[in-house]
């Protein structure tokens, strides 16, 4: 069965892509790698660099990282839904069938199953929210990282200016003084380097986070679409439901007197033709009579045998 909108496969495809970035960046760093070399080390008067940026990419790993555990955990969810789909679409006789009981959407049949037992009402706006909320917890380090690595730049930026200043009070002091100079330098070297690896990291995880966020979405509307459509109305009686089995059943009667009718019209036409089989019949009976006493005659004649 197919499920209006359902990408089963849209998790891969991201991971995919995921890896294709981390490739990409892995050329492009080997590529550019002194001009890197320049922008980041050279000019390095404290480790102030080094350390802003380091805790950049330490932010940007550490949410990578929770991405793809997110990641694979849609894609196992989108497999075991995948699965109880076919599984409602085959007419099992149990829809959770190597699907892991763990899943959403097990947990979800289970809910329903569970509720209709006890003749709970089912609000169905109610547990979307619920599993809405409880989804959104799983990526909110996400946009805790995403959120922050940009401000990690500014962050970088002002305390890389603030060494650029400090640098040129020492160089106003002693004009000649070559580490005022050093400082100067180091600090807007230090801004830039901050600046232009926190923009990265941003651009690429707002990608990411963002595809994250769209794998979501089309998950959980292929679950809501599918307990709307199959899951509720098989599983809670309501007066729609009573009316429209009705319907159906009245239905099903029509189509079945409508075929009494039928065949009681027939019925003439059927004893019309068991009497003449049974005419047919009892001269092809009297025919077999004669044509035995024939052939008794004529053997006996052929034999000279008494008459009887």
């Amino acid at each position: 069965m197919k499920i209006q909108g359902f990408r089963p496969h849209f998790s891969r495809s991201i991971l995919i892509q995921w890896l294709i970035f981390l490739i990409m960046s892995a050329v492009l760093l080997s590529f550019f790698a002194n001009d890197l070399e320049k922008i980041y080390l050279s000019n390095s008067q404290t480790n102030t660099g080094l350390l802003l940026n380091g805790l950049i990419l330490t932010l940007f790993s550490l949410g990578m990282i929770r991405f793809i555990m997110v990641l694979i955990r849609y894609q196992k969810e989108e497999k075991a839904l995948k699965k109880f789909a076919e599984n409602l679409h085959e007419g099992s006789e149990n829809p959770l069938e190597d699907v892991a009981s763990h899943s959403i959407i097990a947990q979800r049949f289970e809910t329903l199953q569970s509720m209709a037992t006890s003749q709970i009402e089912i609000n169905h706006q109610a547990l979307a929210s619920t599993l809405m909320a409880s989804e959104s917890t799983h990526t909110g380090l996400l946009r805790f990282v995403q959120n922050t690595l940009i401000l990690c730049g500014v962050f970088g930026t002002i305390v890389s200016l603030s060494i650029a200043l400090f640098g040129a009070s020492d160089l106003l002091e002693n004009s000649v003084s070559s580490t005022g100079m050093g400082m100067v330098i180091h600090g807007m070297s230090t801004a830039l380097s901050t600046t232009m690896t926190a923009i990265v990291c941003y651009l690429s995880f707002a990608y990411f986070n963002g595809a994250l966020q769209h794998i979501q979405t089309n998950f959980l509307s292929a679950v809501e679409h599918l307990t709307t459509t199959k899951l509720i109305p098989s599983l809670q009686v309501t007066p729609n439901t009573l009316d429209r089995q009705l319907a159906s059943l009245l239905r099903a009667m029509a189509l079945l007197v409508q075929e009494m009718q039928q065949n009681e019209q027939a019925i003439p036409d059927l004893l019309k033709k068991i009497t003449e089989l049974e005419t047919s019949q009892h001269e092809q009976h009297e025919k077999s009579l004669d044509n035995m006493a024939q052939i008794q005659d004529v053997l006996r004649q052929g034999f000279r045998l008494p008459q009887a």
